[in-house]
């Protein structure tokens, strides 16, 4: 089986406005998995788009450009993945110590290329 793979752009200062923005006791694995994705996604200031990738290699992509989080994710999800994947790639934003996706998921951590707009 293919891995599934998310490439992460992670911009070198995290997001620097959630760290004024949001709240210290927000900032956790158990708000961010706990919240409804209505209420996390503008707080986070997150944009998800639908990609037309339909390679079942590929679940989605993240890119952290200043404050804003824009993730592409798959058509090919089903319910339980399009709510899991933002919270797991918002922890990942934030640089959270988690636990690596299990086996067939795989995310990769590229710094942004300079000169290149997100």
């Amino acid at each position: 089986m293919n891995a599934i793979t998310t490439t992460t752009a992670i911009a070198p200062a995290r997001l620097h406005l959630v760290a004024t923005r949001v709240p210290v006791e927000h900032k956790t694995f158990d708000y961010i998995f706990e919240t409804d994705l209505a209420v996390l996604l503008p707080e986070y200031d997150v944009r998800i788009l639908t990609s037309e990738i339909t390679d079942p290699a590929f679940f989605g992509a993240v890119v952290v450009r200043g404050n804003r989080i824009s993730m592409l994710l798959s058509p090919n999800l089903g319910e339980f993945e399009r709510d899991f994947f933002p919270r797991y790639l918002i922890c990942q934003a934030l640089g959270m110590d988690l636990e690596p996706l299990p086996t067939p998921f795989a995310v990769e951590i590229n710094p942004l290329i300079p000169g290149v707009a997100a």
